[in-house]
């Protein structure tokens, strides 16, 4: 699986992402992760599966590190690192697999290069013997992210997973598709053949309009938050359209959570309230039915004024 060390951060118009509402909890789910297997994919060596159906919202699977390394690992950091390892989890080291772009390297090194993924709290890279495995998709099914207090790489479903279905995340945050897959090639060593990147020209052609106007809305949102927050607001909610079109969902949370943290700003209640409930069912996918991130949205649904910012720009509705 090609590293993911470098890496930094449907519907139409109608859509129910266009109009947000408080969304009840997901349900928690069991998921043991006996039931997910590695095997031999067709054209990405090794993939990660699942043997049953995962509902969104899950966490698939929390795992500690065989190894971790410095982020930008050298040679000699990567041989004493794996020295120290015992013998089973060096044999699992060096069952992995090496990009292209990074042939020339000693073998351990290659091997960190690869698969590691980031650990940004304590600046260090892991490798991790299932989550490693887990290969790209542009329109990934899950997400994961390092959790510090577990200290554990850990896996949620953003979507319904279906069984025999491989699990896939996304190695990058770009979003334009050309810029993407040149990111994808130049940093991890493959030309993306994922569905998204391999559908027909004229639907190619939608999606990469969709696409590039998502990424200018993302780009701006910051700035249009302060200057003109009704249309920013506006803004988000066309971007919610868009990636429920586009199933990018790893953008979502963050788009739901600035619309509420606006509408807390400027003591909007109702829209806070909303935007919240809609934050915290976006977190749920990505961090978890039972996560922290949708937990505290939950709790700004039912008391937006307990938000530090509450008020601190004034009174002012933002929406209808």
């Amino acid at each position: 699986m090609p590293s993911k060390r470098i890496r930094r951060r449907p519907a139409s118009a109608t859509s129910s992402l266009a109009a947000p509402s408080l969304i009840a909890p997901l349900p928690t789910s069991e998921y043991e992760p006996s039931d997910l297997t590695i095997k031999d994919t067709a054209h990405k060596g090794k993939g990660v599966f699942t043997s049953v159906a995962i509902p969104q919202g899950t966490c698939i699977i929390s795992e500690k590190p065989l190894a971790t390394f410095p982020q930008d690992v050298t040679e000699a950091q990567a041989l004493a690192t794996v020295s120290r390892c015992s013998e089973e989890n060096r044999h699992k080291v060096m069952a992995f697999g090496y990009s292209p772009i990074y042939a020339d390297l000693n073998p351990v090194l290659r091997i960190a290069r690869t698969n590691c993924v980031p650990m940004p709290e304590s600046n260090q890279v892991g490798l991790f013997e299932t989550i490693c495995r887990i290969n790209h998709d542009c329109r990934p099914n899950a997400q994961y992210f390092w959790d510090e207090g577990l200290g554990k790489e850990v896996v949620h479903a953003m979507v319904d997973i279906h069984t025999e279905e491989e699990i896939t995340v996304t190695y990058s945050g770009v979003i334009e598709r050309r810029e993407r897959r040149a990111a994808l090639m130049l940093g991890f060593g493959f030309d993306c053949q994922c569905p998204s990147c391999s559908l027909p020209p004229a639907e190619l052609m939608q999606s990469d309009l969709r696409m590039e106007r998502l990424s200018k809305i993302i780009a701006a949102t910051p700035m249009l938050l302060q200057l003109n927050p009704v249309s920013a607001i506006a803004q988000i909610r066309q971007s919610l359209v868009i990636i429920e079109q586009e199933k990018c969902w790893s953008f979502a949370a963050a788009q739901a959570y600035d619309a509420f943290q606006t509408c807390a700003a400027w003591g909007d209640l109702p829209n806070a309230k909303i935007w919240a409930g809609r934050a915290a069912e976006l977190f749920s996918r990505s961090r978890g039915v039972d996560g922290e991130d949708a937990a505290r949205m939950k709790a700004y649904a039912q008391n937006p004024k307990s938000h530090m910012s509450w008020g601190a720009l004034g009174t002012r509705k933002l929406s209808s």
